[in-house]
């Protein structure tokens, strides 16, 4: 009868250890960059949501229409990379609503 002989020196088990690290660090980083990139998109959409407030009720408060002054809110949001999607006057203050990149945020203005 023969008898197998197995392979006993461990040639090359740094190589698997080292490809699993790897791995486990690359899935790391990928869920990091994810996450920040989903803070970057609330903040900018915060502060095209605060910039397009502002300027509507500015335009507002000059005596242009709730209507051009919701058209107003809306350039300013499209030049910060956002989507406008609510404009509404609740007496002289304006509320509007905005979309970056999924993230969606919520800004008031009107006069002191």
């Amino acid at each position: 009868m023969q008898c197998i002989q197995w392979k006993t020196n461990d040639d090359g088990y740094i190589t698997v250890a080292g490809a699993g690290v790897s791995a486990a660090l690359i899935s790391l980083f990928v869920a990091i960059a994810w996450q920040a990139g989903s803070v970057v998109a609330r903040e900018q959409a915060q502060i095209a949501a605060d910039l397009s407030a502002v300027a509507g009720a500015y335009s507002f408060a000059r005596g242009d229409p709730p209507d051009t002054a919701c058209a107003v809110a809306e350039q300013v949001a499209e030049l910060n990379n956002s989507t406008l999607l609510t404009c509404t006057f609740h007496g002289e203050d304006l509320t509007v609503s905005v979309n970056v990149r999924g993230k969606e945020a919520h800004a008031k203005a009107g006069p002191l």
